[in-house]
C-alpha cells in the first residue's frame, strides 16, 4: 500500500453513530474550526451547536481549557456524545500544550518520559472522542530570539522517542501529525518531510497550517513536496511586511496565494478538513465565508 493509499484509508469511519469521515465526505473538503474560536469558558455543547449553525462540519479540540490530559474518560465520552447530538465531528485532539512542559526533545530523560506518557494518554483520548487524529509539536529548538536546544538534538531526540508511542497509534489507528509552527524545528518542507519518513508508518504524518509558513517558505510548495503525508490542515492568513516581521490577518486579507494553494492540495490528493484558527474576536461568520470562498478556489 503507497502513502495514498494510506491517506484514503484514514478517513475510513471511527464514530458508530452515523457520523464518520467516510459517510460524511460527500466533497472534497470538509469545512472545520478550532476551539479557539469560541468565547474562552463557553459549554462546549453550545460551541457545537454553533459551530453547526455556521456550517461548520467538525470541531478541534484543544487541550488545557476545559478538557484536559486528566479528564476522566467518561466525561470524554459525554462530550463525544454532545458532539455527534449537533451534528458535529471530533477533529483531532491538540496534546501540544498538555506536554509542553515535558517535550520530547527535553534534556531530563525522566522529563521526556512524562510527555511520552501525554501523547500515550493523547491517543487514548482520541479513540475515545472518536477522531483518529492528534495534533503534536513535540518540543522546541526556541522561539523569538532565545534558544532552548539545539536544532540537531532536537532531531535525535525525538527520533529516539516517537517510537515509543508509534506502536500505541497503530494499534488505535490515531496519527500523529506534527505542526509547523514557529518553535524553530522543521523549518524546511524537506526536513519535515525527511524526519516523517524516517519513521516507517503513516501513523507519523503532517497537520499542515498554511499561515505559519509565510515567514520562511510558501505552503503551495510545502504541500507539493509533503503530498500525502498531510493529513490534517489548518488555514489562516498572514500579511508579509518585506523583509520586516508581519502579522496574521483574517482569511483574504494577507499574503497567502490561496489559488496556489487550494491547486496544491488537489493535485497532491488531499481530502479531508481544513479548519481555520482563528480567535475569538474574529467574528465565525466572518470565517465561515472565507472558508466557503476559499474552498470554491478548487
Amino acid at each position: 500500500m503507497n502513502r495514498r493509499e494510506f491517506s484514503k484509508a484514514a478517513l475510513a469511519p471511527v464514530l458508530t453513530s452515523g457520523l464518520s469521515l467516510a459517510q460524511t465526505d460527500s466533497k472534497r473538503f470538509r469545512k472545520g474550526i478550532t476551539m479557539g474560536s469560541f468565547a474562552k469558558g463557553k459549554p462546549l455543547a453550545d460551541c457545537f451547536a454553533e459551530a453547526k449553525s455556521l456550517g461548520f462540519e467538525g470541531v478541534e479540540i484543544s487541550l488545557g481549557g476545559q478538557v484536559k490530559l486528566e479528564t476522566p474518560d467518561d466525561d470524554l465520552k459525554r462530550l463525544r456524545e454532545a458532539a455527534e447530538k449537533n451534528g458535529i465531528a471530533i477533529i483531532n485532539v491538540w496534546v501540544s500544550g498538555a506536554i509542553a512542559d515535558t517535550p520530547l526533545n527535553a534534556a531530563d530523560p525522566k522529563v521526556r518520559a512524562k510527555g511520552v506518557a501525554g501523547l500515550r494518554r493523547g491517543i487514548k483520548m482520541a479513540t475515545l472522542l472518536g477522531t483518529d487524529s492528534l495534533l503534536v509539536v513535540p518540543g522546541e529548538v526556541g522561539w523569538g530570539s532565545t534558544m532552548k536546544y539545539g536544532y540537531e538534538v532536537t532531531w535525535e531526540r525525538v527520533s529516539a522517542e516517537l517510537p515509543k508511542v508509534i506502536p500505541d497509534a497503530e494499534k488505535a489507528g490515531v496519527y500523529m501529525n506534527f505542526e509547523e509552527v514557529w518553535n524553530r524545528f522543521l523549518t524546511s518542507p524537506l526536513d519535515m518531510r525527511r524526519f516523517i519518513d524516517q519513521f516507517h508508518t503513516k501513523h507519523v504524518a503532517v497537520h499542515f497550517d498554511v499561515g505559519n509558513i509565510l515567514q520562511y517558505g510558501f505552503p503551495e510548495d510545502w504541500i507539493n513536496t509533503l503530498g500525502s503525508r498531510i493529513h490534517r490542515v489548518h488555514l489562516k492568513d498572514y500579511k508579509l511586511n518585506g523583509f520586516r516581521a508581519g502579522q496574521f490577518v483574517p482569511l483574504l486579507e494577507g499574503s497567502v496565494d490561496w489559488k496556489a494553494v487550494m491547486a496544491a492540495l488537489v493535485k497532491t490528493g488531499y481530502r479531508g478538513f481544513m479548519s481555520p484558527e482563528y480567535g475569538h474576536d474574529t467574528p465565525l461568520r466572518d470565517i465561515s465565508t472565507a472558508w466557503d470562498k476559499i474552498a470554491a478556489m478548487a
